[in-house]
């Protein structure tokens, strides 16, 4: 189980991931619990709905894992491996937050911050990709390793600059999807969780991310979400009044 306090400006958010707890207790007004996979039995509290995401089932060998990505990911993959990308993992917030947050400017979603990333701990991890010195690609990960999950959690790329090799980009975006699957079995992580899974949506955007990730795997899993009522009444009320937020 994955636990951190997301602080607000008038108020700290409990956030949860992976598994319900009733022992733990933070004795906040708001609370959140997202892609339970287990509620140890317990009644949770609030609000239910269920979430979806794909899962990579990081146990098996990895010749078996690459074998069942598709068709273009396994080509592009050895085409970047000819490419010159230097792929790491470094917990460089400052790099990560700007790079994403010019990302998000262009694609118009919600940017994040050091603060923000910082709440997270450890638990985070930063990885980045470049190709003589220029900075293509950061993703973050959320990691449990008590459960042996880790999820895709942040991603941003240069693809939305003026006079990028889009090609490249998208290339080397895959390629370090496939080098963090790896990095991550080699360390005993079971599960990799592509991020969550927008089912039956009508958004073309996030349509597009579907399909994306649809080409690691099509294992699509039901979890589910469990919101205080507090909480859950707060992000209504946030919607109702368009005010933008990632809490």
């Amino acid at each position: 189980m994955v636990s951190y306090i997301k602080k607000n400006r008038f108020f700290k958010i409990g956030i949860n991931w992976f598994e319900y707890d009733k022992a733990q207790k933070n004795n906040l007004l708001f609370n959140a619990y997202f892609h339970v996979k287990s509620n140890n039995g317990a009644r949770v509290p609030g609000i239910r709905k269920d979430a979806y995401t794909i899962e990579i089932d990081l146990t098996e060998p990895e010749d078996t894992i690459f074998s069942k990505f598709a068709k273009q990911v396994r080509q592009q993959y050895r085409i970047t491996e000819k490419e010159n990308i230097n792929c790491y993992f470094h917990k460089d917030t400052k790099r990560f937050v700007d790079f994403f947050n010019d990302f998000a400017l262009k694609r118009n979603t919600y940017p994040t911050s050091i603060e923000r990333i910082e709440e997270m701990g450890e638990n985070l991890i930063l990885s980045f990709a470049e190709r003589d010195g220029q900075l293509l690609v950061a993703h973050s990960y959320l990691t449990d390793p008590k459960m042996g999950i880790v999820r895709f959690n942040h991603s941003a790329t240069t693809r939305l600059e003026d006079n990028t090799d889009k090609n490249l980009v998208g290339r080397v975006n895959k390629y370090m999807v496939v080098k963090s699957m790896f990095y991550f079995k080699a360390q005993g992580y079971k599960i990799f969780d592509m991020g969550g899974y927008a089912m039956h949506t009508t958004d073309a955007g996030l349509a597009g991310i579907n399909k994306f990730k649809e080409q690691f795997g099509s294992n699509i899993v039901t979890c589910a979400n469990y919101y205080s009522y507090s909480y859950w009444f707060l992000k209504k009320l946030s919607g109702i009044l368009g005010v933008k937020s990632d809490a």
